[in-house]
């Protein structure tokens, strides 16, 4: 891998063949943690046991947990069992991907296939002059952190990768030019890839120092959500620790509980994402006084 990412070919002698393959691609890998089981004590290299040459070539590092979460596990099964109902042969129409996918366009295979290889031929965009500094003062930040915690080394290819998927993003919707929100979009997947892969010890440290590049211009109805679903897991385990139910029909979370939650992101209004259908969507909803979050048991 090393050689197909470093110069972009696969040498091969075997059988008596000897000979050079052109590996001209993006690579995407993975890789299963020494053990079987990703150790957050500590960091991404040891548990993959790769050396830092080779990690330092790939973009983008993801650390994919199996995290236990009653809520995430439900709807997963319920997609999981409905997705086996709408592949049954006497399913009915309505049962159907467009079904699944609510209000939302249902793209074919073919025509996403043709929206790629449209803005791969004709997207050329490229990064304005005033967004150089903002890049740059980011690669500073990231370099001078990745030096104090000793994780994932940082290097000028990370740098060229904040504005490869800067532009990539702007293709992808077909503009000839790079936007603030591209900028912001390349350097929050950057962030969330340096901060993962570090101990989680530091983890929350470096959370707060990049706060003002993860949070800014961020979708808070998604981060609302989240603060959302912890106290819905908190209030899950007081149930199962008193043995009592407040509302048999309904989990419950105290609106003042998710508003003193949000502070800390700076979000003061919460009126827009109740409105918002990633609330709606997600199965909760508001009780007629509005004092409280329901989520139904059933």
């Amino acid at each position: 891998i090393h050689e197909a990412m470093e110069q972009q070919s696969i040498s091969i002698s075997k059988a008596g063949i000897v000979t050079q393959l052109q590996a001209r691609c993006s690579v995407l890998a993975a890789a299963n943690p020494v053990g079987g089981r990703y150790d957050a004590s500590k960091t991404f290299s040891e548990n993959v046991e790769l050396t830092d040459p080779i990690l330092s070539r790939f973009d983008i590092l993801c650390v994919i947990r199996d995290t236990v979460d009653a809520v995430n596990d439900e709807r997963l099964a319920s997609f999981v069992v409905a997705s086996h109902a709408r592949s049954h042969p006497d399913a009915p129409p309505e049962a159907g991907p467009e079904a699944a996918a609510g209000d939302g366009e249902v793209l074919s295979q073919e025509m996403l296939r043709k929206y790629v290889t449209y803005a791969k031929q004709t997207c050329r965009p490229r990064l304005a002059l005033a967004d150089h500094d903002k890049i740059a003062q980011v690669y500073a930040d990231l370099r001078r952190e990745s030096a104090l915690t000793q994780g994932m080394p940082i290097a000028v290819r990370h740098l060229e990768s904040m504005v490869r998927m800067s532009e990539a993003r702007a293709a992808m919707h077909l503009r000839d030019h790079v936007t603030g929100d591209d900028i912001d979009a390349a350097i929050r997947v950057m962030l969330e890839s340096f901060v993962s892969t570090q101990k989680l010890s530091v983890q929350k440290s470096l959370r707060r120092k990049f706060r003002r590049y993860i949070v800014d211009r961020a979708d808070f109805d998604a981060l609302i959500l989240y603060k959302l679903q912890e106290c819905l897991r908190e209030a899950r385990r007081a149930e199962a620790v008193t043995g009592t139910l407040a509302d048999p029909a309904h989990f419950a979370v105290p609106v003042r509980q998710l508003e003193e939650r949000c502070k800390d992101l700076d979000i003061l209004e919460l009126g827009p994402f109740f409105a918002s259908s990633t609330f709606s969507g997600a199965g909760f909803s508001l009780s007629e006084d509005g004092a409280r979050v329901l989520l139904s048991r059933v």
